[in-house]
């Protein structure tokens, strides 16, 4: 056998063996997944015609949830983040724009808008997520778990000051583990998160 075809015969091993690594490598990884927490369950009321005017401000969020990655609670001091699901967008933006759009659709307000509009706020709400996880430290009874901690200012000229501040709590449980029934349980948890903030502010007759 001349050096010639041994030359060509390595050469088809190798150009074989490297198209098996790489079929192999694409194989071995899964797609990413992108998801929104979106409030689907929510009834539209007519707007207070009379009534104030909230601007809300963006949410900030805690580091630890800050990225758009998917985080896990496995133990009482281990979390996990998931490469290959994420949110959309920042979760902080995300739950900003959910929360005005559950706030607009309450009678509790005439306008909700956001720290850009012109219009004279006569309520500002800022907040805090403090947490946004999937509980899964009992594989049998995972959970969506969302904290958000709300500052509500009065902005009436004369009488400033924090109208209402509290920290809301929500563990919804999930039907399975999984992102899709994850992200269901986050978008419930802020609609009963939000709806208890809209109830809260009419005990006080905001």
């Amino acid at each position: 056998m001349n050096l010639a075809v041994k030359l060509s015969r390595y050469g088809v091993l190798w150009l074989s063996l490297a198209c098996f690594a790489c079929v192999s490598l694409e194989r071995s990884y899964p797609e990413k997944r992108y998801f929104v927490i979106e409030a689907t369950d929510v009834k539209r009321s007519d707007p207070a015609a009379a009534g104030p005017i909230l601007s809300v401000v963006n949410l900030q969020i805690s580091p630890r949830y800050a990225d758009r990655s998917f985080v896990y609670r496995t133990s009482a001091t281990e979390y996990e983040s998931d490469f290959y699901n994420q949110f959309l967008s920042s979760p902080a933006v995300m739950i900003t724009e959910e929360t005005r759009k559950i706030l607009a659709a309450s009678s509790k307000f005439r306008f909700v808008v956001g720290t850009t509009s012109s219009l004279a706020a006569n309520y500002l709400l800022e907040g805090s997520i403090n947490a946004l996880y999937g509980d899964f430290r009992k594989p049998s009874a995972p959970a969506a778990v969302l904290e958000i901690e709300f500052f509500l200012h009065d902005e009436t000229p004369g009488n400033p000051g924090i109208a209402l501040q509290k920290r809301y709590v929500k563990s919804v449980p999930l039907d399975e583990r999984s992102p899709e029934a994850l992200v269901r349980g986050w978008s419930e948890a802020l609609e009963a998160v939000v709806a208890t903030l809209v109830a809260d502010m009419a005990e006080r007759k905001l």
